[in-house]
């Protein structure tokens, strides 16, 4: 496996209330495809129209976990993965029909999911208000944020490596999220609205890894991760999530989606496990 600093890619953001992030990516030599840019993700996926394209055969069958339950994923290999000049060779991904699924959802075309599996080798900075993408080795000491960076600490999910973040909901707290750029919007359980008194205005489909799921919007006053707040943030409230904390390991009350991410310039550090928000700079 190698690995080398991808300098500013270019990324979009898919249309309606779930925004995701579409990364140009290379498969094998080929490409670009659009994948999601998805920290929720354990494995980086592939379409099977893109594994058939490739002539990816996959090696063993296993069982992932998502939004809308269980799914039978096919493991394979492929020869390399890249984003810019950032690449990782001898990669594993996971062939699954989930993405054409979640494509239809989102009326875009989605070949793959870049996860946990490729990102861990790398500090990942998404900057929202310029579309960019920056990938750099962990000894790439360069720094894009600004003085105003909040740091939070994070751990990984015992069964499966889910970033955890401890946030505070309306000055309560605090509780157990997860961080998933795979996420339109953050997520609250029905419990913890209840506890916090926050009411639910519409009922709400969404699309998830398993299949559709059911939410109720909701709006809460401030969201903070150590004290970098985000004040009227819409949410979703979600009873999936008790099914994510039990293939996790950990008890997670909700997910930081981007719609609150979407306000920082947002730098993951998988080796320090610790993660900025900044600021962004004006244009």
């Amino acid at each position: 496996m190698s690995q080398t600093v991808s300098e500013f890619t270019q990324f979009t953001v898919t249309a309606g209330r779930s925004s995701l992030i579409m990364v140009p990516t290379y498969v094998n030599g080929r490409g670009p495809y659009n994948f999601i840019l998805d920290t929720g993700a354990a494995h980086t996926l592939i379409s099977p129209g893109l594994a058939s394209s490739l002539g990816v055969q996959s090696e063993s069958e296993e069982k992932a976990f998502g939004a809308g339950g269980a799914v039978q994923i096919s493991l394979a290999r492929v020869d390399s993965i890249a984003v810019g000049s950032a690449r990782q060779e001898n990669a594993q991904v996971a062939i699954t029909n989930e993405l054409e699924q979640i494509g239809a959802a989102l009326r875009a075309q989605v070949d793959g999911d870049l996860g946990f599996s490729f990102m861990k080798d790398f500090r990942v900075t998404v900057d929202y208000q310029r579309n960019v993408l920056r990938l750099a080795r962990a000894s790439d000491n360069h720094d894009e944020n600004s003085h105003d960076a909040t740091t939070v600490p994070f751990t990984l999910a015992s069964a499966d490596p889910l970033i955890v973040v401890q946030a505070v909901v309306n000055e309560q707290g605090p509780f157990q999220f997860a961080l998933d750029t795979g996420a339109g919007r953050t997520v609250l359980t029905p419990e913890l609205a209840e506890r916090l008194n926050i009411g639910a205005t519409k009922e709400v489909k969404g699309a998830g890894v398993g299949g559709e799921v059911q939410l109720t919007r909701a709006t809460v006053d401030s969201l903070s991760l150590s004290g970098a707040t985000v004040r009227n943030n819409d949410v979703v409230l979600g009873a999936f999530l008790h099914a994510i904390s039990g293939a996790a390991g950990t008890e997670l009350e909700g997910v930081v989606g981007n719609n609150f991410l979407n306000q920082f310039l947002l730098t993951i550090d998988y080796a320090q496990n610790r993660l900025t928000l900044a600021v962004p700079r004006q244009l």
